[in-house]
């Protein structure tokens, strides 16, 4: 059955016309990545994968509200520093999170299925920060949906989210009907790696364009076709700033010509930055880094981004949230 295709407004989230505002067109968008039949199979997905924690609903809610006051303080360490945290993190967060992505990834950014859609190439995808699943959720979903193959989705994160990823990778292939089996040339693989990726030992491999952690897993940045960065960067800008920009210049020295950047972050003040005594939007470091010497080319740009759901008609047990954001698109040249 087709999905129902919805209008949206790229910059409100209303109807009518979105403004592409780095171009300065209006434009219209076809929603087809938020059809609620489609959202609601990935809500149902999540809820069969974690059957256990939702069989406990009062022991969940006061472990939401524990993680809660930690992404209050932005005490990231703490937040994730638990198994049953990062569980209460999945299960509150990623689901409206996951459903987000997949309209980002799918209606906003056209390019991310021009590059899922190539049938011979093998496609590599790194998500920074990705632990929790929500980008690895919304792009198997898509890659079901379009039939992708030979592709191989890693996410990185410096919490433990083994166990977690664990789980909800199987209950992605189990749901999808896909074989884990890394040499089939039409399996979408899942994975996940434990490292701090502004570690500066990782870059000890800088002149091949790799990082490594401490157990020698190696990310090759040259064989990449996508990196996502969707509500890490304020994150890394918090842990350490030169190492977050010297993150950036590793991509603009190592990423292959074409190669896609995705960064998607809180709008507003919350993504504001200070450098020295001044404060600037973390876009505003994105794009100076970025594209002021002409590395990357900004493909679509938001500054704020609406996200709304329908709750009427979706079925989840803990609350959905509607979500505004800005968005960057970059392309290696």
């Amino acid at each position: 059955m087709p999905l129902k295709q919805q209008r949206f407004s790229a910059g409100g989230g209303g109807g009518g016309g979105g403004q592409n505002l780095r171009h300065g067109k209006t434009e219209l968008i076809l929603n087809e990545y938020c059809d609620v039949n489609l959202q609601q199979s990935v809500l149902t997905l999540l809820r069969k994968t974690f059957l256990t924690e939702f069989a406990d609903p009062d022991r969940l809610a006061a472990k939401i509200q524990t993680v809660k006051s930690y992404l209050y303080e932005r005490n990231y360490v703490a937040a994730f520093g638990s198994c049953p945290n990062l569980l209460a993190y999945v299960l509150r967060w990623t689901p409206f999170r996951a459903l987000a992505y997949l309209h980002v990834f799918g209606d906003l950014c056209p390019q991310v299925l021009t590059l899922l859609s190539v049938k011979a190439a093998r496609k590599e995808i790194l998500c920074i920060g990705g632990g929790a699943g929500g980008e690895v959720l919304a792009l198997s979903t898509i890659a079901r949906h379009i039939k992708a193959s030979n592709l191989k989705i890693t996410a990185i994160d410096v919490a433990d989210w083994d166990e977690v990823f664990s789980r909800l990778s199987y209950g992605i292939q189990k749901e999808y009907e896909w074989i884990p089996q890394a040499d089939n040339q039409d399996n979408v693989v899942l994975e996940f790696k434990q490292a701090d990726i502004l570690d500066v030992p990782c870059f000890a491999h800088a002149a091949t364009g790799n990082i490594t952690n401490d157990k020698n897993d190696i990310v090759d940045f040259k064989s990449l076709g996508l990196i996502t960065m969707l509500f890490t960067t304020n994150e890394l800008f918090a842990q350490s700033k030169p190492r977050a920009l010297e993150l950036l210049n590793f991509m603009n020295q190592h990423c292959q010509k074409g190669t896609l950047l995705l960064v998607v972050e809180s709008a507003g003040s919350y993504s504001h930055i200070q450098v020295g005594s001044k404060t600037f939007p973390v876009q505003f470091l994105l794009d100076h880094t970025l594209v002021s010497n002409q590395d990357w080319d900004v493909l679509r740009e938001e500054e704020s981004a609406w996200f709304r759901l329908d709750e009427e008609h979706l079925k989840y047990p803990l609350q959905l949230e509607n979500m505004r954001f800005f968005l960057r698109l970059y392309r290696k040249n």
